[in-house]
């Protein structure tokens, strides 16, 4: 199989070897059509993909069976109690104004977090899920609240921004010059070994000589 990212990708390779290495999403996909399973979702529903591939497990796509039905339902009036995926919901114009009605605002812009959600509601199976339920979402993300029981595995997978924001975060970064440029160095190297693909204050002892060559380089 081709070469991607520094690493061979072979089918007899181990779940864990594969967890080793961060893969973007097109080498994702390049991976399930190799395999011959279905190559659509986020990256985090193609990484699980491949791990239950590489597991021998059956490689299903309930999510967008799911989804489907959803998708397939003409939803009409909405309303606090509308559920999301048998009556159809969608993040559509109808929705904006729901929401723009609901919080008296001439304009409603959908979060991430919303949409995370109802994907989430897909992947599980959940036919319960309301609209009432997106507005306690919109809303703890509103007041800075964090919602640890909707952070889904899409989440997770967002490595290199949750990255670069623990990186911005350390107050040893704060005065550093050419941050995001530090920032890019020390991600390539963790992206590109084995271990958890985050970041460590350890790292700035680690590169100290190569981050103090950026730091001081001119831009």
């Amino acid at each position: 199989m081709d070469k991607m990212n520094g690493l061979d990708f072979n089918r007899n390779m181990s779940v864990k070897e594969f967890s080793q290495h961060y893969w973007y999403k097109e080498e994702l996909k390049r991976i399930c059509i190799d395999c011959k399973i279905p190559s659509h979702g986020t990256k985090a529903e193609l990484e699980s993909k491949i791990k239950n591939y590489l597991s021998g497990k059956k490689v299903g796509d309930n999510r967008q069976k799911v989804s489907n039905i959803r998708k397939g339902v003409r939803s009409t009036k909405i309303t606090v109690a509308t559920k999301l995926i048998p009556e159809g919901f969608k993040f559509n114009q109808t929705a904006r104004e729901f929401f723009a009605n609901y919080y008296n605002v001439p304009k409603f812009k959908f979060t991430k977090e919303m949409a995370s959600a109802l994907r989430e509601a897909e992947r599980q199976g959940d036919l319960n899920m309301t609209v009432g339920d997106l507005i306690k979402i919109y809303e703890k993300g509103k007041n800075g609240e964090e919602n640890h029981s909707i952070i889904s595995p899409e989440e997770k997978t967002y490595q290199w921004n949750n990255f670069v924001r623990d990186f911005n975060k350390d107050t040893r970064t704060q005065c550093m010059k050419n941050k995001m440029k530090i920032a890019a160095f020390l991600w390539n190297y963790v992206k590109t070994n084995p271990g958890p693909k985050q970041y460590n204050e350890d790292l700035l002892d680690q590169f100290y000589r190569e981050v103090e060559k950026i730091s001081n380089a001119k831009k």
